[in-house]
């Protein structure tokens, strides 16, 4: 099993803001759009960082900085830093790298493009709907 079987399955929605956009900004997108991790994309087009529920929390509100002063591209995690996936990646792989950086969520690349993002539930999911479709099959061929 591999990324892009889990990114084939559910979709390759990107949601994305801009590093200049406000953090209230961001927090909208994230509630618009029922997801909990946004790709930062620069003036140029090109993918900055990240931004997370996890850094709102921890690098806006803990620090009781104004969210609608304070711009995407201060408390995002810089492109640099980035933990990330490619489509040919193994699940459990993944599932392991996530699982040791602590990270709920991986952007997919291909190359420099951003292709997906898949978080530890989509993982989780997954693999539990394989095993499921294994047994069923295991069921099937016994009751035979």
């Amino acid at each position: 099993m591999k990324v892009k079987d889990i990114l084939n399955s559910k979709g390759r929605n990107i949601f994305t803001v801009t590093e200049h956009d406000s953090v209230n900004t961001a927090v909208a997108a994230l509630a618009t759009n029922r997801v909990g991790f946004l790709i930062v994309m620069s003036m140029d087009g090109t993918v900055a960082g990240v931004i997370s529920e996890r850094d709102i929390v921890h690098r806006c509100m803990s620090l009781k900085k104004d969210p609608e002063q304070l711009k995407v591209g201060d408390i995002m995690t810089p492109k640099s830093a980035l933990i990330t996936a490619a489509e040919d990646d193994e699940i459990e792989k993944v599932m392991t790298t996530m699982t040791d950086k602590k990270v709920r969520h991986l952007p997919v690349f291909q190359d420099e493009e951003v292709v997906g993002l898949i978080s530890i539930g989509d993982v989780i999911k997954f693999i539990l709907e394989e095993k499921n479709d294994a047994i069923k099959s295991l069921m099937d061929y016994v009751s035979r």
